[in-house]
């Protein structure tokens, strides 16, 4: 159909009308259907122009004749289907169909026969689309989830079995330490700002008794030089306190635990500074002056021999614990942070040595029977890398190599099954020099004992009064 006139359309409609009520045998039935497709399809179209009444170009469009025409056959079909009951042959009549009108109303009219059906089979394959495409998302959705899971897996199974490489990541990532950029930049009220970021909390520092110790030469008594004030290194200790899962939802109640802990300590002025697990430093005690944080213990940078570190070492605890058990977090990179910085300070206020940075267990003694490793934490596991360090672990500790300090196997079994490498070189050297002094080992042991004792003693004697306190702030539950 091609229309250039509404005239022409009603012209064109007519005739197709026509044709189709030729299949009605009946007259009356006939005229019936003419008169009411025309009337229907009338209404139809004035519907249609007033829809598009402002689209004046749409009108004239091949979608407008399109749409008269799909309207029109939708009506003759309604009519059909309505008057053939009451025209016995009109059945027949409507056999010619398939033969006699276009092939456009023959397929019309079979898929309007076929409407019903049409509208199942349409539902059907709706519903088969929307489940293939819930299963596809499932399977997808599925696949997602066992890719992640195992990403984390692994992730998890390198964090936990891998710490000390992920802390040598951390500690390659930083720049090396350098003296000279390391300075006081701001001191306010309570607080110490420094070059290379760290910051110290000062306000709650106490005071305590000034520092006073000698350093001894190898295998003697005799000191080096007169009486010392200044700290020659660092000891590093874990709290022993209970930790919180270090997650968002315990950030108040890790913050209690802390100020507890914080309390405690400077109650009993058990170190020079505690950094928090949120990477937060704290000044105990000040530098200068002794912290009860290492009791009975020995040291060697190789070339002097310092006995209860007390005095001449300052100490510094993280809020952890030295076993964590499976998969725990013993240091927060927080913490791992803040240690660095506040090791690069210290070492560069004091000119400390590398080789006098040291952790507690390595250095602690139990002079009443003769054993190494009295106080274990950091026995393993401390990150001397991300603190811009040597490892200690493979130095042969003073207690051992110099004085003849054994182990018993309670000891092994308390730090987790192994010494560390240091030792066993520190027996070797220890078994050298019973040999170039023509002694047995134990008559070696007995003297080198008596020589701690008098060290301890000399070194005593610089603080009357002053009673050495052993550290006692080793508890859970603080």
């Amino acid at each position: 159909m091609n229309f250039e006139h509404p005239s022409e359309a009603v012209g064109s409609h007519f005739e197709v009308v026509e044709g189709y009520a030729r299949f009605f045998a009946k007259p009356e039935v006939r005229l019936r259907f003419l008169k009411n497709t025309l009337a229907l399809q009338a209404s139809c179209g004035e519907r249609l122009g007033n829809t598009l009444g402002r689209w004046k170009r749409l009108r004239k469009s091949k979608l407008y004749e399109r749409l008269l025409a799909f309207s029109l056959y939708g009506v003759i079909f309604r009519e059909i289907a309505k008057l053939l009951p009451s025209d016995s042959g009109g059945q027949r009549g409507l056999l010619r169909l398939h033969t006699e009108a276009p092939l456009s109303a023959r397929v019309f009219y079979r898929c309007y026969q076929a409407r019903h059906a049409l509208c199942v089979l349409a539902v059907v394959a709706c519903v088969v689309l929307v489940a293939e495409g819930y299963r596809a998302a499932a399977w997808s959705v599925a696949r997602a989830n066992t890719y992640l899971a195992g990403r984390y897996q692994s992730v998890q199974k390198i964090y936990a079995v891998d710490a000390a490489s992920r802390q040598g990541a951390v500690a390659g990532s930083l720049p090396s330490y350098q003296p000279e950029k390391v300075w006081l930049v701001e001191q306010g009220e309570g607080f110490e700002r420094y070059s290379n970021g760290a910051r110290i909390i000062s306000s709650l520092a106490v005071e305590n008794r000034p520092r006073h110790f000698y350093a001894f030469k190898p295998g003697g008594t005799e000191a080096v030089g007169g009486a010392q004030t200044s700290p020659v290194g660092i000891v590093y200790h874990t709290s022993e306190s209970d930790l919180l899962p270090f997650v968002e939802g315990n950030s108040d109640s890790i913050e209690t635990r802390s100020k507890n802990l914080l309390d405690y300590v400077r109650k009993n002025k058990s170190y020079n500074y505690l950094i928090d697990r949120f990477g937060q430093v704290y000044r105990v005690v000040p530098d200068g002056e002794t912290a009860y944080h290492a009791g009975n213990s020995v040291w060697s940078d190789g070339r002097v021999t310092y006995v209860g570190l007390n005095e001449s070492f300052i100490g510094v605890c993280f809020e952890t614990k030295a076993d964590v058990g499976d998969g725990g977090e013993q240091l927060t990179e927080a913490q791992i942070l803040a240690g660095r910085l506040l090791t690069q300070v210290l070492r560069s206020r004091y000119q400390l040595d590398d080789a006098n940075c040291v952790t507690h267990g390595l250095v602690s003694v139990n002079p009443s029977n003769e054993r190494i490793c009295f106080h274990h934490d950091w026995a393993h596991g401390f990150p001397f890398e991300a603190m811009g360090l040597s490892d200690k672990y493979k130095v042969p500790p003073a207690s051992v190599a110099e004085l003849g300090f054994t182990y018993d196997d309670d000891i092994v079994r308390q730090i987790g099954g192994s010494l560390w490498p240091g030792v066993a070189a520190a027996e070797d050297a220890f078994a050298k020099r019973a040999a170039e002094s023509q002694a047995k080992r134990e008559e070696l042991r007995d003297r080198m004992r008596s020589v701690y004792r008098e060290r301890m003693e000399l070194q005593g004697a610089l603080q009357p009064g002053a009673q050495d306190k052993e550290d006692s702030s080793k508890e859970a539950g603080r």
